[in-house]
């Protein structure tokens, strides 16, 4: 199996042998790699009888409870102190939301990531935007350590299935499998983590998804879809990658985009893209970012004047790149 980039992850182990007391976090908003990256390197650490804490801005999701260790993570530190603190899957130290504070007065970031925004804000920044997830990236730090479980094997399995879309998004390499077979080899079993994950709906969660796929909008020449959620709720269950899955089985459009009201002039989009449009710089042009297929921004703006900037830059996007082409 190939490694990635050994001076990185020999860097890093050299951190991790000198210092005593660590922090790790993620970003807002979490999900399979974020947390399954934060609780397998916490095992790794532990693994080496060091001083660990795992601080986010966001609770964990029911859906994620099945992971070992979910019960360690705090969403507060008070006046701790760390020697060093590890931000995993953020683009950028802001994305950590209230943490970044506490960030902020670490000696030492080793910032581990595999957007291909990410700004490069750490004392160390270990970039993979070839990776599947960060979980990826774990592993292969786990095995310069010589460090591998059960539990460790299980929170990264599951941040692989969860960012790779069970295996199918563009993002799956050969690489990716071999990874996945080896962490296999640990008493994993794929159909449970799907049931934990993805067996959360409620009927009223199916009955609000088809109330809005029923009113999908597309552009005049059907290569943009997308749709507008004026009364977003935060259910148990993360609704936006199931309304996704279900618009990206539509034949024609290159742009997936859903708009949800997050606040008085405030809106928050996802991106996402089957095709080489990127959706990434899509998405940074608008102050976000992410990855090629799968981005995302908040806009200052109402729904409305979110939908009217945002499809006619998408539509002068898409229009450009066929030109290029």
């Amino acid at each position: 199996m190939k490694k990635i980039r050994n001076n990185k992850i020999e860097k890093i182990i050299e951190i991790i042998k000198k210092n005593n007391s660590f922090l790790i976090t993620a970003h807002m908003n979490l999900e399979g790699d974020a947390l399954g990256s934060e609780l397998a390197l916490y095992f790794i650490l532990k693994r080496f009888k060091k001083k660990v804490i795992i601080c986010n801005h966001d609770s964990t999701p029911e859906a994620y409870n099945f992971l070992p260790g979910h019960r360690f993570i705090k969403n507060e530190v008070g006046g701790k102190k760390f020697d060093v603190a590890f931000v995993l899957d953020c683009s950028d130290l802001s994305r950590s939301g209230s943490v970044e504070a506490k960030i902020a007065k670490q000696a030492f970031v080793v910032n581990i990531d595999h957007h291909i925004s990410n700004t490069r804000f750490g004392d160390i920044n270990w970039l993979e935007p070839k990776a599947s997830s960060v979980c990826e990236m774990i592993y292969h730090l786990a095995r310069g350590l010589k460090v591998m479980d059960k539990k460790i094997a299980l929170c990264l399995y599951t941040g692989i299935f969860t960012d790779t879309g069970n295996f199918i998004y563009t993002n799956t390499t050969s690489d990716t499998h071999k990874v996945a077979a080896s962490l296999m080899g640990y008493d994993i079993c794929p159909h449970e983590i799907y049931r934990k994950i993805h067996s959360l709906c409620l009927p009223e969660d199916i009955k609000f998804i088809g109330r809005h796929i029923s009113q999908l909008k597309f552009s005049s020449d059907r290569k943009i879809c997308w749709v507008m959620i004026s009364r977003w709720q935060e259910r148990k269950y993360d609704l936006t990658e199931i309304t996704f899955s279900i618009m990206r089985r539509l034949k024609d459009p290159l742009v997936f985009i859903i708009f949800k009201k997050v606040g008085k002039e405030r809106t928050r989009v996802n991106f996402r893209s089957h095709s080489k449009i990127d959706v990434n710089k899509i998405a940074k042009f608008f102050g976000g970012g992410g990855h090629q297929r799968a981005s995302g921004t908040t806009i200052a703006g109402s729904l409305k004047d979110s939908e009217k900037r945002v499809i006619s830059f998408v539509s002068d996007f898409i229009n450009a790149a066929k030109k290029r082409n």
